[in-house]
């Protein structure tokens, strides 16, 4: 009888993943193509010494932005996935504890720009920025709301409906001939009507989830509790904004921006797997409170599918650097292939550290990580100070790399530690022959047209697979399970009556 009840709980707990999983996915890809899209012709229309300055704003702030919320949001979210009473006392207090920070923050950050020694254009670009502080007090914990009651179908219409106006804003400004400025106006003015939507959402989903209460006598036991979450977050911005900071004050602002372009290639990357992330952060936190093991089966699982994913786009884009940054953006742009293809190699580790991340917090272990993400992001900063005066934008790609190294090793100890996982030496060895393989025909192919390239060495990399025996029988029951719910293969046929 147990044993019936494991499996049935088990069951609908992969179902619920694997819902959440495509609507994150397939609402998020529809948004990444969109965001993917526009982001090229920003850059094309830009040019690097504007896009450079656009990056120097967005990652002064991003470093700066943690005060502005101390992890608030990341602790309230756990709280009200755990206990639904709980949103009662959280979001009230949650929305207004953001508020006094981000006036704080709004004011502490511009002054902190100007005393940086930037331009006045750029110090007016941190302060619109950082105006989205106001407006993101109130809308991040309505979707901290929503996402800890699992409706990540409405999570992604807000995400996308931000989206679509930032691109309309921002894309017919950019075309009457405006400047990275009225990029942050159209992400400063998206915010309102994802606000609007939120609430609307939430009303249709449970009116009485909005009967919120202030107490400011549970703010001190809040921001206690949300520390580690914020250190965690801190040092996640310092470690993925600082080299841009630093690279601002050794090189000209082009150089900023050739390693910007390099740099949101990874993030697009990454993005692939940010909706299974994201998904399994409500349902594994209820059911790591009565059964640990369905953890430990996810984790050795999603360990598994990000060596299989991001091993080979390491190969194959060191090889594609030149050709894809001349198809994406143009010759000017070109300086960026070098970054790239050192950045390209940050992508498994990446992708391991912040899948991680989410597993600390399910397993309540976010203090060891954020003692990981302190070393790892002091580490970033000592040695990006030692690497970008010498080495400039070279410099900042191999540190990026190797603190993402760092994080991972201490990452993987932690966690295999905690979660007693099996050896990953024969699925690593099996995917690493496979992108060696791959790598081979993608080289002998490099001078045909790029996304040619791209099509053929995952077709060779699936087949190199399957002839590896590189997917176990799980992975396989998986894949076809999705494509059969998406009615993509046929049903099997009964036989007899």
């Amino acid at each position: 009888m147990e044993t019936t009840s494991f499996s049935v709980a088990k069951s609908d707990l992969e179902k619920t993943i694997f819902k959440n999983t495509a609507i994150i996915s397939i609402g998020g890809y529809v948004l990444k193509a969109l965001s993917f899209l526009f982001s090229i012709f920003v850059i094309r229309r830009l040019g690097d010494a504007c896009f450079g300055q656009y990056s120097i704003v967005l990652g002064f702030v991003g470093v700066a932005s943690i005060f502005a919320e101390l992890g608030l949001t990341h602790f309230s979210m756990r709280e009200m996935a755990r206990d639904r009473a709980n949103i009662r006392k959280y979001l009230g207090n949650l929305i207004a504890l953001r508020l006094i920070l981000a006036f704080l923050g709004i004011f502490a950050i511009t002054a902190a720009g100007r005393g940086f020694g930037y331009s006045k254009e750029i110090v007016l670009g941190i302060f619109i920025y950082t105006a989205t502080f106001l407006f993101a007090a109130v809308l991040q914990p309505l979707v901290s709301l929503l996402t800890s009651e699992a409706r990540f179908d409405y999570v992604t219409a807000i995400n996308l409906l931000g989206r679509v106006l930032f691109m309309v804003f921002s894309g017919a400004a950019l075309l009457a001939g405006g400047g990275f400025i009225w990029l942050l106006i159209g992400a400063l003015l998206q915010l309102p009507f994802q606000i609007g939507l939120a609430f609307i959402l939430v009303r249709r989903m449970d009116w009485k989830l909005l009967e919120i209460e202030i107490a400011p006598r549970l703010w001190g036991q809040m921001i206690k509790s949300s520390l580690p979450f914020g250190i965690n977050t801190l040092m996640l911005t310092i470690a993925f904004g600082i080299d841009a900071v630093i690279l601002s004050k050794f090189e000209p602002d082009y150089v900023v921006g050739w390693y910007s372009a390099a740099y949101s290639l990874i993030f697009s990357i990454n993005f692939l797997f940010r909706g299974f992330k994201e998904a399994i952060v409500p349902s594994l936190t209820r059911a790591f409170e009565t059964n640990p093991d369905v953890v430990r089966s996810w984790f050795y699982r999603s360990v598994r599918v990000i060596l299989m994913l991001s091993i080979p786009i390491a190969f194959g884009g060191a090889i594609i650097a030149f050709p894809l940054i001349r198809f994406l953006y143009s010759e000017e742009f070109l300086p960026s292939a070098i970054a790239l293809q050192i950045l390209i190699w940050d992508v498994p580790f990446l992708m391991f550290s912040a899948f991680c991340g989410n597993i600390s917090i399910i397993i309540r272990e976010e203090r060891s990580a954020a003692r990981i993400y302190t070393i790892n992001t002091t580490a970033n900063v000592l040695l990006n100070l030692y690497a970008i005066p010498r080495f400039g934008l070279v410099g900042a790609a191999i540190v990026t790399v190797a603190t993402d190294v760092i994080g991972a090793i201490q990452f993987y100890l932690l966690l295999s530690r905690k979660l007693d996982l099996p050896s990953m030496r024969r699925i690593g060895l099996k995917v690493l022959i496979a992108s060696g393989g791959m790598s081979l025909i993608v080289w002998w192919i490099r001078s045909m047209h790029v996304l040619l390239v791209i099509l053929l060495g995952a077709v060779v990399y699936l087949i190199s697979g399957f002839v590896l025996r590189m997917f176990d029988e799980g992975e396989r029951k998986f894949v076809r399970r999705a494509f059969e719910r998406l009615k993509f293969l046929p049903q099997p046929r009964r036989l007899g009556p």
